[in-house]
């Protein structure tokens, strides 16, 4: 009897968890969120509309293409950061591998000169 409350408990917490550990077949957005998404954030055409209210249609053409560009550049400038930290965490991965490499092989060559002083005596 106790085996049987058991096991209907412990069904009973897995069932409801089974649509969660449900493969997705697609993670992320779907292509309608894509397609209709913008590249401007909200707060950012927020923060356009509250610089352009009451403007005439060259100066918001004007403000418009400046704070583009000054996005734009920002954008820019953290990728090609991100990419700089990115390659310099890669060179540190690789030098310590290369430091593994050597210390193994400075080992190797110290077992070997063991067995060789160990078979041919001693120098």
């Amino acid at each position: 009897m106790k085996r049987l409350i058991a096991v209907l408990l412990l069904l009973s917490l897995v069932i409801p968890l089974k649509p969660v550990l449900a493969a997705k077949e697609q993670k992320g957005a779907s292509p309608q969120a894509y397609e209709h998404a913008s590249d401007q954030a909200v707060f950012n055409r927020i923060s356009d509309w509250f610089a352009t209210r009451g403007k005439s249609e060259e100066e918001r053409a004007k403000i418009l293409e400046e704070r583009k560009a000054k996005r734009a550049a920002k954008r820019a400038q953290k990728e090609a950061e991100k990419a700089k930290r990115e390659a310099i965490r890669e060179a540190e991965k690789e030098k310590i591998k290369a430091q593994r490499r050597i210390r193994r092989t400075e080992k190797k060559s110290k077992q070997q000169g063991k067995r060789f002083k160990e078979k041919f005596g001693k120098d």
